[in-house]
């Protein structure tokens, strides 16, 4: 009888387990920046975005004139191959870099283009 009565308190001043326990903290949204790439005829402008390690990044680029060999593009290191470039039309592409360092990517076809990925903590 005791032990039910106990029971019964407990339920009714809410100290029963996990009552009073705070509700789990929400993950903190992670946000994606966008850098912008135009693709000219002199190649990658810029050739050089800076990345922070871990730090979701998207990758706007846009092929701004047909006079070049840049009409996709690889970045080996994240995986991206043959990422198709139709001209005057922005296409995306969002990394999470993974390791610090220098990432580079180029245009699919000869390897051509030069652009570095520095990637920073």
């Amino acid at each position: 009888m005791r032990v039910l009565i106990l029971v019964v308190l407990s339920v009714f001043t809410g100290s029963a387990i996990g009552c009073n326990a705070p509700p789990p903290a929400a993950a903190p949204a992670r946000t994606t920046h966008t850098l912008t790439i135009r693709v000219t005829e002199d190649g990658f402008q810029p050739s050089e975005l800076k990345l922070k390690k871990g730090e979701p990044t998207t990758l706007a680029i846009t092929r701004a004139t047909e006079n070049t060999c840049i009409t996709a593009i690889d970045i080996p290191d994240e995986g991206v191959k043959e990422l198709e470039l139709p001209l005057n039309k922005a296409v995306t592409v969002t990394l999470t870099p993974k390791k610090v360092g220098v990432e580079k990517f180029h245009c699919s076809a000869m390897g051509m283009g030069d652009g570095r990925l520095v990637i920073g903590d």
